[in-house]
């Protein structure tokens, strides 16, 4: 199953702008890989919406719990509103929405 996490945090707490929050990202961020394998998590993708403040994980797992273990070890709530999203592809979105009698 794939699930999203956004990351948010503001310009305070920005690695470019604080020191501490840089070096827990230099040093972190270099970990990343190891929590999610230790935990069952494969990582898709870690992008940045470069100056929005805003991170965006693409991670597949077998259930929301290893991905909410991931969002706390990896320490991205540490200095960020985490949300996380579990997703369909667009496959089994069109098949549930065709199990659907329509409305209109």
């Amino acid at each position: 199953m794939q699930f999203v996490i956004s990351a948010k945090h503001s310009p305070e707490h920005c690695p470019t702008s604080n020191a501490k929050i840089r070096e827990l990202m230099k040093t972190g961020a270099k970990e990343i890989p190891n929590v999610a394998k230790k935990l069952g998590v494969k990582l898709i993708t870690l992008n940045v919406y470069g100056p929005e403040h805003e991170l965006l994980v693409v991670v597949e797992a077998d259930g929301i719990e290893a991905v909410r273990d991931f969002a706390m070890q990896s320490r991205l709530v540490q200095w960020n509103t985490v949300t996380i999203h579990a997703t369909w592809t667009l496959e089994e979105a069109m098949a549930k929405a065709d199990a659907l009698p329509t409305i209109f």
